[in-house]
């Protein structure tokens, strides 16, 4: 199955992406969108699967980047 991924990150800092992926994102993964981290906190589906596609919409919040002492 080919996953159609939108994500979307809260706070409207990042512009998100729309990826093509083997796997389906869960709730709790770290997924990487450029040089950032994000974790996911929510995957709905947009639309039933139709063939080898499924089409998700995946919300995202950024992970705090530590800075070194």
């Amino acid at each position: 199955m080919i996953y159609k991924v939108s994500y979307v990150v809260l706070g409207g800092q990042h512009p998100g992406a729309i990826v093509s992926q083997e796997m389906a994102p869960q709730v709790g993964e770290m997924v990487v969108l450029g040089e950032e981290r994000f974790e996911v906190v929510e995957v709905m589906d947009l639309i039933p699967p139709r063939g080898d596609f499924a089409y998700l919409h995946v919300t995202l919040r950024p992970i705090a980047q530590e800075t070194s002492p």
